[in-house]
C-alpha cells in the first residue's frame, strides 16, 4: 500500500514538473519571423483588423484591435494634401487633427544660422492645388510573418511633391525604424531642383484640431520601444468622461538629400500659430538636382496594445514536449520506486530495520 502510494505521489511529480518544463520553454520560445526585432508572440497580440479603399484624389483606412469592453480604433483618411486621424477607445473619449500639406518654400539663409527666419523666404507655393485630382496609387503586399502592408502613393499634378504613406496590420521595418500597427508613415519627396544656387527648401504643414498640440522634444514613436531614433513631436490630447486618448504628428530631425544626411529645423507651433508647423532644409550654397526626402509618422497611443504589450506572456503547452518530459522523469522515478522497494526486501531478509 505504501508502494502503490508512493508511486501515485511519484507518477503526479512526474507530470506537473514536465508541464513545468514544457511551459517554460514554450514561453521562452521568441521566434521572430521577419527579422523585425519584435517577437511573434507580440505581434501576434496585437496585430489589428485593417480595411481600406481607394477613390480618385483620397483614400481611407480604419484599424481595430481588441474586441468588447477592451478595444480602440483609429481612422486615417486623406483627400487633396489634407490627412484626417481619428481615434477612440473603449470607455475613453475621441482624439483627432487634421494635417494639410500647406506650402512649398524657398529660402535664402542671410544670417548663416542654417535655418528659415522671417524675411528670409523668397517664394511660397501652396500645394493644395498641386494635389486637387491627383490620384492615388494603392498596393498592398503580405509581409513574412502573414500581416498585410499598405502603400498609397500621390504625387502632386506639377510633380515637384510626392507623399508616400505606409500602415502594416504588424510591425514592420522601413529603412532603419520599425512602423509600429497603430501609425502610417508618411515620406514626402521635394524635387531639390526646385530651389536656384544659394536657395534652400521648406515644408509647411497647417494642423486642425479641438484641442491643444504640444511639442515634445522626443516622439512616442522614438521613446516607446525604440522603434524610431532622433524624432520631434506634436501630440494632441483629448480629455474628459473616461480615459484620455492621444493622437500625435512627429518627423524624423535628419532628411535624406541626394543620398546624404542633412539637419532639418523646425519652425512652430508657436503662440502666435500654433496650428503651423514649417520644416526646412539648408542645401548649401548650391542646388544638385535630386530630392529631398522627409520622413514623417502620424500615430496614435493605442491603449489596448499597451495593455497587451505589458501582460503576462501567454502560456502555452507543448505536447510533444510535455510527453517527453513526462517520459523521462517518470522513468527516472520509476528505476528509483525499484530501488527502494529491493533495498526494504533486502532489509527483511537480513533482519535488519529499515
Amino acid at each position: 500500500m505504501v508502494l502503490t502510494r508512493a508511486a501515485a505521489i511519484a507518477i503526479a511529480s512526474s507530470a506537473a514538473l514536465a508541464v513545468v518544463l514544457a511551459s517554460s520553454v514554450a514561453v521562452a520560445d521568441g521566434t521572430d519571423s521577419d527579422g523585425d526585432g519584435v517577437p511573434d508572440q507580440l505581434e501576434d497580440a496585437t496585430q489589428r483588423t485593417v480595411a481600406a479603399s481607394v477613390a480618385g484624389d483620397q483614400f481611407s483606412v480604419s484599424s481595430h484591435l481588441g474586441s468588447g469592453a477592451v478595444e480602440d480604433e483609429f481612422d486615417l483618411s486623406y483627400h487633396a494634401g489634407t490627412f484626417s486621424l481619428w481615434y477612440t477607445q473603449s470607455g475613453g473619449v475621441d482624439s483627432s487633427y487634421e494635417l494639410q500639406v500647406a506650402n512649398l518654400q524657398t529660402w535664402q539663409d542671410v544670417n548663416g544660422n542654417g535655418r528659415m527666419d522671417p524675411g528670409e523666404v523668397s517664394r511660397t507655393t501652396t500645394l493644395g492645388p498641386a494635389f486637387t485630382n491627383a490620384r492615388v496609387v494603392a498596393s498592398n503586399r503580405t509581409d513574412a510573418d502573414g500581416g498585410v502592408v499598405y502603400t498609397f502613393l500621390v504625387r502632386s499634378n506639377d510633380g515637384n511633391v510626392s507623399l508616400n504613406v505606409t500602415l502594416a496590420q504588424r510591425f514592420e521595418r522601413i529603412d532603419g525604424a520599425i512602423l509600429s500597427p497603430m501609425e502610417a508613415r508618411l515620406d514626402l519627396s521635394v524635387r531639390q531642383g526646385l530651389a536656384t544656387s544659394g536657395e534652400n527648401l521648406a515644408l509647411g504643414f497647417r494642423m486642425g484640431t479641438y484641442e491643444t498640440p504640444h511639442l515634445e522634444d522626443h516622439s512616442w514613436h522614438e521613446a516607446c520601444s525604440c522603434f524610431a531614433a532622433d524624432e520631434h513631436e506634436i501630440n494632441i490630447t483629448a480629455s474628459g468622461e473616461g480615459s484620455a486618448s492621444t493622437v500625435f504628428f512627429s518627423w524624423s530631425n535628419k532628411a535624406v538629400a541626394g543620398g546624404t544626411s542633412i539637419p532639418v529645423a523646425f519652425t512652430g507651433p508657436s503662440a502666435s500659430n500654433p496650428y503651423g508647423l514649417t520644416l526646412s532644409y539648408s542645401l548649401g550654397t548650391s542646388a544638385p538636382a535630386s530630392t529631398v526626402v522627409q520622413h514623417t509618422t502620424l500615430g496614435v497611443r493605442s491603449a489596448v496594445y499597451e495593455i497587451r504589450r505589458t501582460a503576462s506572456p501567454e502560456v502555452r503547452g507543448d505536447l510533444p514536449l510535455f510527453a517527453g518530459t513526462f517520459a523521462a522523469v517518470a522513468t527516472l522515478v520509476g528505476a528509483t520506486i525499484v530501488l527502494a522497494s529491493r533495498r526494504a526486501k533486502h532489509r527483511e531478509e537480513t533482519g535488519r530495520k529499515p
